[in-house]
């Protein structure tokens, strides 16, 4: 302390001591005064310099200020003279209290390295790229699984992304590991083929010939499956409404499915397949996914449905027997499965049973010996020897046939000119050719059915279109046009154009127009027959009118009765309705009595002039026609009308 107040003080009031005695003797006034201030200043910080507190707050702002100065003077200097103080410091500092030192940097650090980064990536790179190798590796021997955990997903991306860039390269550096692998996979799978093909004639490969007959498969396809089998994984049913595993079989091993994850995943594909792709009102459930190698394979049926994961191509006989089985749960067990409710203990155990036979089903089989089949093997022989007989009657009793059927056909003389083939199949006769028109054809049908006999006709000759004769066929529609038109109510025109017939007028029904749409297209020549035809029923307008309170027919009106028999006569397919009425006077018991009276007194006159009783019918109607009011005279009421009728057909 002593050397900073010699170094401080001592040289600067020794020559304020001198200024200030040669002041004095040339006696400057005002500065003298100056001086003795200042002197007084520096004896304070004299007396002041033996509290080191109180030194320190009193040099701050001078020390503050000289820094400041140097370092814009020459930041260079500075930086060179501060580096290894502030290095000491933080390495005593570091020593002494690390958990402070990591406290005051830590908030610094990201900061400072996202700058170092922006501003040299390259350094940085090379300044971790080394360390990031030992940090990984100890990661993994410290816990591979988060590590893997944290890396699997960025890996993905990151090859999918490397594949999408750089194809060809990523092939070339895959290539020898999936082309080992796929070698070696290939290599057993061939191996293993050889061994079955070498096996050809073994018993091993006699039997398969046979089940490869009896399956109606090909021996190359039970060879690849003997080489790739397929492996039950895990069963599990499933409770179709809830999702809850009702009963499940896992093949024994070191991993084992999450049952209640899978029956989760299951029914939530099988709810989105039928809320967002089946269309509203269809029903359709969701039968298999695949993935990789394995398959889940469904069978829905009642209130659940039954999952298979399966490794390879199951057989038949295996998707058969799953569907089996669930036939089996919904006919014996409908009641529990319905009413499940998550316990275990209320599942019959003959379901457990079921869904474990499916495991059990693709087992491997010990061999047996082959006394079974050498006896299959007999009994195949005998089966082809009886086929063999079988076939040979049969196809000899098809040629006999075919012949008679081909000799009947060839002795029309109309049908020998032309080639007619005639073949047999099973129970039925088939002819095929060609010919002219159709009455050859059906003529030919029905010689072939007369010579097959009991055995079914199949008519398919083609009847050749051969162009009409258009005036032929003109004088033939004009000919059934005349016939026509000489039936009661009948009034046509017919003209054919290009094998069609146009037909216009009237007819008095339906029925009518037909029956001669009908008759045109019988002619030969006509294809199609266009109808204009409309209807003109036939009325009569005839009235007989009757005295007040009288049903007697006035002998005026013999001549319309001789009328009505003309009009009966003229249209024999035509009844005759006879209609009485009376006016409103009196009761209306009274007038539908005498309005009955009437039409029987009309209907007697005409059975009196010759018509048969059979065509006519008489009625009685208490009230005026429907077109006669009150304010007309009473007589128009007093009527008797006629209205034709179509009598219905016999039975």
């Amino acid at each position: 302390m002593g050397s900073l107040q010699q170094l401080l003080f001592g040289s600067q009031l020794s020559e304020l001591d001198l200024l200030k005695q040669s002041l004095s003797e040339h006696d400057l006034p005002g500065l003298r005064e100056l001086l003795v201030k200042t002197n007084a200043n520096l004896q304070s910080l004299e007396s002041q310099i033996y509290d080191p507190q109180k030194l320190i707050e009193l040099l701050k702002p001078w020390i503050a200020e000289i820094l400041s100065r140097k370092i814009t003077d020459s930041k260079e200097e500075v930086a060179q003279a501060l580096v290894p103080i502030i290095d000491e410091v933080i390495k005593n500092r570091s020593q002494e209290n690390k958990g402070a030192m990591s406290s005051a940097i830590a908030s610094l650090l990201p900061s400072a390295i996202t700058q170092q980064i922006k501003d040299s990536p390259e350094d940085v790179a090379k300044a971790l790229g080394p360390e990031m190798a030992m940090a990984i590796k100890e990661q993994i021997r410290l816990d591979r699984n988060l590590i893997a955990q944290v890396l699997a997903p960025e890996m993905g991306r990151t090859i999918k992304e490397q594949i999408r860039l750089e194809r060809d390269a990523m092939v070339d550096a895959l290539y020898p590991v999936i082309g080992n692998t796929i070698s070696k996979y290939m290599s057993e799978a061939i191996k293993s083929i050889n061994d079955k093909v070498s096996n050809t004639l073994s018993v091993k490969g006699v039997e398969r010939k046979i089940r490869a007959k009896i399956q109606g498969v090909s021996e190359a396809e039970l060879i690849l499956k003997e080489s790739i089998p397929s492996v039950v994984q895990a069963v599990f049913l499933i409770h179709k409404a809830s999702g809850l595993v009702i009963a499940e079989a896992q093949k024994e091993g070191d991993y084992c499915l999450e049952s209640e994850m899978v029956a989760g995943m299951l029914t939530a594909i099988r709810s989105f397949v039928n809320d967002c792709i089946v269309k509203p009102g269809e029903i359709s459930e969701l039968s298999e996914v695949e993935y990789g190698n394995s398959k889940i394979i469904l069978e829905v049926g009642g209130y659940c449905y039954l999952a298979v994961i399966v490794q390879g191509n199951p057989s038949k006989a295996f998707i058969k027997k799953m569907q089996k089985i669930v036939t089996t749960i919904i006919l014996d067990y409908e009641q529990p499965i319905q009413e499940f409710d998550g316990d275990p203990a209320n599942v019959p155990p003959r379901i457990q049973e079921l869904v474990e036979e499916l495991i059990e089903s693709t087992a491997p089989k010990t061999e047996g010996k082959p006394y079974a089949l050498l006896g299959l093997f007999i009994g195949g022989c005998t089966l082809m020897l009886v086929f063999w007989v079988s076939f040979f009657y049969y196809s000899s009793g098809q040629r006999r046939i075919q012949s008679q059927v081909a000799g009947a056909l060839s002795s029309a003389p109309e049908l020998a000119v032309y080639r007619l083939d005639v073949t047999t199949q099973g129970n039925h006769v088939i002819l095929s050719g060609k010919l002219p028109n159709p009455e050859l054809r059906q003529q030919a049908e029905v010689i072939a059915a007369k010579a097959a006999g009991d055995r079914t006709l199949d008519n398919q000759i083609i009847a050749v279109d051969v162009p009409p004769d258009s005036t032929l066929v003109r004088g033939e529609v004009a000919r059934v046009s005349e016939v026509f038109n000489q039936r009661n109510g009948v009034e046509i025109t017919a003209n054919y154009l290009n094998r069609t017939v146009t037909i216009v007028g009237t007819v008095i029904e339906m029925s009518q127009g037909n029956q001669i749409v009908q008759g045109f297209e019988q002619i030969p020549g006509v294809n199609s027959v266009v109808s204009t035809l409309k209807l003109d029923p036939v009325t009569i307008q005839t009235q007989i009118y009757f005295d007040a309170g009288s049903a007697r027919l006035n002998p005026s009106y013999q001549e319309t009765v001789a009328t009505l028999k003309e009009f009966l006569e003229q249209y024999p397919d035509k009844n005759l309705r006879i209609i009485g009425h009376s006016d409103r006077t009196g009761s209306p018991t009274r007038n539908q009595q005498l309005a009955l009276e009437r039409a029987q007194t009309v209907q007697a006159a005409l059975i009196q002039s010759g018509v048969q009783p059979t065509r006519l019918e008489a009625v009685g109607n208490s009230n005026p026609p429907q077109n006669v009011d009150s304010s007309q005279p009473k007589l128009l009421g007093r009527v008797v009308l006629f209205e034709p009728i179509t009598p219905e057909p016999e039975n």
